[in-house]
């Protein structure tokens, strides 16, 4: 008889991986791990509460202890410190609503896979009519306050001038959070968030809420076909908006350069191509973003620099945000 000289391992991880993050998205969903942040409990006690059969409860525990997200000993099951810092719905960087986000997106490619390279699928329309939904805001959110936000708030408010700056533009601010930060550390600043036109009824109530109206405006603006008013920013903002606009880069930023005042910055803040973050998860992350039709989501220091010099911004500055330091930061000034 013939035997394979190939180990099957690898394939066959891949046939689980979906049922495993399953596990873990119907937990959260059952909230779970909120009762597991009282813990321990065993099998049966949590079976119990959830009106669950003893013996499949005890696999599912066993499961999620396997994948280090809940520790087990003889008294039963707890949450592990990275489920009681991400997965607890009360925790400050709970990443539930990403979490969702990100598999209603993957859901999307496998339902299109066939169209969608094909390019039969019209997969950026629908990602556009998406953004002004409330969950898909409040995931994106959630995503962002992993560094990404904090370190890019940090990196502007380090620039020359910072705060004598009085007017921003936030281009596809979305939820506005950026602004509003770092409106935080100047009280004499003001932003206007332009984003899609469906995107802001949902982004003017988030911003009512966190009691940022009278200093946060948001515009409906396709910047595709619409421009903003020259001559009017201390600072322009773009965070992950600029892979949108990668067919013609240099003249798009020019656009942003002919917004900013004499001496302003402009922002950008994309994934970095010569990051730290793991290489599969990076080629995950591309291949989603080509299925839907976008050249690609990572935008080098190199590439941004050229582009940004072609449009006639100097005085280049960068920085890193986020996780492995995933995010790239790129300032450049009009002068």
């Amino acid at each position: 008889m013939l035997r394979p000289t190939c180990d099957f391992q690898p394939l066959e991880q891949f046939m689980t991986r979906d049922v495993t993050f399953h596990a873990v998205l119907q937990s959260l969903r059952l909230g779970l791990f909120d009762t597991l942040e009282k813990g321990p409990y065993t099998a049966e006690q949590i079976a119990l509460m959830y009106g669950f059969l003893p013996e499949p409860t005890e696999a599912l525990l066993d499961l999620l202890a396997t994948h280090n997200l809940l520790a087990r000993n003889g008294d039963g099951y707890k949450n592990a410190p990275l489920v009681s810092e991400y997965l607890v719905s009360g925790s400050t960087f709970f990443q539930g609503t990403a979490m969702e986000l990100n598999n209603r997106f993957n859901q999307y490619i496998v339902s299109e896979f066939m169209p969608l390279l094909k390019g039969e699928s019209q997969a950026r329309g629908r990602t556009d009519d998406d953004w002004g939904n409330a969950d898909t805001m409040r995931g994106t959110l959630q995503y962002a306050i992993l560094g990404a936000l904090q370190d890019t708030v940090a990196f502007i408010a380090d620039l020359p001038g910072f705060q004598s700056f009085r007017a921003m533009a936030d281009i596809g601010g979305n939820h506005g959070e950026y602004s509003m930060a770092l409106l935080e550390l100047n009280p004499n600043l003001r932003s206007t968030v332009w984003d899609l036109p469906g995107v802001v009824e949902t982004a003017e109530e988030h911003i009512a809420e966190r009691g940022f109206s009278d200093r946060v405006t948001v515009r409906p603006c396709d910047l595709r076909t619409e421009r903003l008013p020259a001559g009017e920013y201390d600072l322009v903002l773009a965070s992950h908006v600029l892979y949108g606009f990668m067919d013609d880069l240099p003249g798009f930023l020019g656009t942003i350069h002919a917004a900013l005042k004499s001496g302003g910055w402009f922002v950008a803040q994309h994934m970095n191509p010569a990051s730290d973050m793991p290489p599969k998860q990076k080629c995950s992350l591309e291949f989603v973003t080509r299925m839907v039709g976008y050249r690609t989501h990572f935008i080098s220091r190199d590439q941004l620099e050229s582009a940004m010099d072609a449009a006639g911004f100097q005085n280049f500055r960068t920085g890193a945000a986020g996780r492995n330091q995933c995010g790239l930061i790129v300032a450049g000034q009009r002068t």
